[in-house]
């Protein structure tokens, strides 16, 4: 939390009402999605069909979403093999941020023995344990995995970790029928039924409300018993966007400088917050000032060639339309490492309540 002086207000920092009030609300900056998505093996003619069906359309919905093919990996049919998989998350270690986003979407058959998940892939099939491994050397801090296999519940526990959103298709390893949560997977990150809010984003949690809906639904219609309970786990599942509605389009190299120049303040800020029990009061909103100035200039600059110029809604899904963490402003634990603005007061608000009208500590 950041400490000042008893006298508040945008002056007391030298911000005008305006300039505050968007670096207060601006979004985590720099935060780019990159997405892996498998079809494991089919077995049948039919289950394969209907698996690279599945890829393909998720794949539609992430290349929309991102406007960048390079960051969108499909693998599917003979191209699935438990090398081609870990050549694919050390690839992603090595080009995503910690402020970027990690999402994989797992199709297919799993299997259960009592002990180990694993994902069925032509060849050797992988174990749950490998696939938490490559994950976790993923540097992202925002991550998501979709597992829409059977027995996929098997790895729920074993997958959880700080800043990840866990989501399978059955409850535990002990449902091994073939699932129909990947099919409305896929459904949910193309469909406006989804996106709840209207903001023509789907969040991890707004696909995974409709698609467990939609598979509940369905075995209620044929009046049979669910083979089959979706889970998910994790904090972050209502703020991480998984798809746009609408297309995204290529960033100029002027844009691209702009979000760079982003990434440099978002960090040195985040610096400067890691001092702050080195610096007095004075000190540390002296040397805060400047770059919050900056921050909110350079993200009006990129909202206004974005098509967002005059947007009040800062706090929304689509403030930046590259920035996949859709959370309030990130505390100073929160997945994305970003600075934490809800320490900040906002237009005409004074410090926290304290004993003496003090500024609590934190």
């Amino acid at each position: 939390m950041i400490r000042a002086p008893r006298k508040w207000g945008p002056r007391k920092w030298g911000l005008t009402p305006i300039l505050l009030a968007a670096a207060v609300a601006a979004p985590a900056a720099l935060a780019e999605p990159y997405y892996l998505i498998v079809a494991g093996l089919g077995g049948e003619q039919s289950y394969a069909a209907e698996f690279a069906q599945q890829a393909d359309a998720l794949a539609t919905a992430a290349r929309r979403s991102v406007g960048d093919e390079s960051r969108v990996v499909v693998l599917t049919g003979k191209a699935v093999s438990r090398e081609a998989l870990e050549k694919a998350f050390k690839t992603m270690a090595q080009k995503v941020g910690k402020t970027d986003s990690v999402i994989v979407f797992l199709l297919g058959h799993g299997s259960y023995d009592g002990q180990h998940y694993k994902f069925n892939i032509p060849g050797p099939d992988v174990d749950g344990e490998e696939i938490g491994q490559w994950l976790s050397a993923v540097p992202s801090r925002s991550q998501l995995i979709m597992d829409a296999t059977s027995a996929s519940g098997a790895a729920l526990e074993q997958w959880a970790a700080d800043g990840r959103i866990v989501i399978t298709a059955t409850r535990s390893g002990a449902e091994r029928n073939a699932t129909r949560f990947g099919a409305q997977w896929a459904e949910a990150l193309s469909s406006p039924e989804a996106d709840t809010d209207k903001d023509e984003v789907i969040t991890a949690q707004e696909a995974f409300d409709f698609a467990s809906r939609k598979v509940k639904d369905s075995y209620t219609t044929e009046g049979t018993l669910a083979t089959e309970h979706p889970q998910i786990k994790g904090d972050a599942a209502a703020h991480l966007t998984v798809a746009r509605l609408t297309e995204r389009k290529a960033r100029t190299p002027a844009v691209e400088a702009l979000y760079s120049r982003l990434g440099d303040l978002e960090g040195q800020i985040e610096q400067l917050r890691q001092r702050r029990d080195q610096l007095d009061s004075a000190t540390y909103l002296n040397q805060l000032q400047p770059l919050l100035v900056e921050l909110a200039e350079v993200q009006q600059k990129i909202d206004t060639a974005e098509g967002r110029a005059g947007s009040s809604d800062a706090g929304s899904s689509d403030a930046g339309s590259s920035v996949t963490e859709r959370a309030s402003p990130p505390s100073p634990t929160a997945p994305n490492g970003g600075v934490d603005r809800q320490s900040l007061p906002g237009p005409g608000q004074g410090p926290p309540a304290g004993q003496n009208g003090e500024t609590p500590e934190p």
